[in-house]
């Protein structure tokens, strides 16, 4: 541990000795991580990185080299400058999730200590140890269950076990909605637009096949989407057709 702050307090001395003036060259602080040296053009300063930012010593191209956090590796360099705060961000700069278990579909991204709030896919959860929307069981920062408002049931069906691999259910809010159980962690699924699910076939389905839901889509609007959908089949056998059309007339040419 003595060896590497002394190696590293070694790097800034030399870079102090030898900065040109045709080089962007950055060394790392010997203890803390959001710190460093830099050698531009001949000219050596300290620098510290912006609030939640860290120094990322993996950086040789000359770009600016402070970077979020998950995509640096301090080692050894476990001091940062203390936080600066602000409504909705912990720090100045990053991502940063509600704090709430049960409300995590949505996260901030802080600029300079301003706060925009961006909100995942419907189902999806911010994950703090990723920066990007997850399925919630896989993002540390939520509780699943209290999230999706659905809890998985401790025995589950072995014959969907066995063909899918997981339990499907249905949702208690929504027909269209459905709930796979990866173990005892809901994740919230969608039928296509013009299905609804069907828990009996364990399948998405037409709505006129399951009771209750008969009426989920307004009439007009479902054979609007039922139009689109025949439009688009035809559309689709049609360029199927000329393009076997079209590799038959390349076979007999050869």
């Amino acid at each position: 541990m003595r060896t590497l702050v002394y190696l590293l307090a070694g790097l800034a001395v030399a870079a102090a000795q030898s900065c040109k003036d045709d080089e962007i060259l950055y060394y790392p602080d010997s203890q803390e991580c959001d710190k460093y040296t830099q050698c531009k053009f001949g000219v050596v300063t300290e620098e510290y990185c912006p609030p939640g930012l860290l120094f990322n010593d993996k950086v040789t191209n000359g770009r600016y080299p402070c970077d979020y956090p998950i995509d640096v590796d301090c080692g050894s360099r476990s001091r940062t400058q203390p936080a600066v705060s602000s409504e909705n961000c912990p720090n100045a700069w990053g991502y940063y999730g509600t704090g709430d278990r049960a409300n995590c579909g949505y996260f901030f991204n802080c600029v300079d200590g301003q706060a925009f709030p961006f909100t995942c896919p419907e189902g999806l959860a911010f994950s703090s140890a990723t920066y990007r929307c997850e399925w919630p069981d896989e993002s540390p920062d939520c509780d699943s269950s209290a999230f999706l408002g659905f809890t998985c049931p401790e025995q589950q069906d072995p014959t969907q076990l066995l063909l899918y691999g997981h339990a499907r259910l249905r949702s208690p809010r929504d027909c269209r909605q459905f709930f796979i159980c990866v173990g005892p962690s809901p994740r919230l699924n969608h039928c296509e637009l013009g299905q609804v699910f069907n828990e009996a076939a364990n399948s998405c389905d037409e709505p006129e096949n399951v009771a209750g839901c008969e009426n989920y889509y307004p009439r007009e609007e479902l054979a609007a989407i039922r139009d689109r959908k025949e439009k688009q089949r035809i559309a689709a056998a049609k360029r199927q057709e000329d393009f076997e059309q079209l590799r038959q007339q390349l076979v007999r040419r050869n």
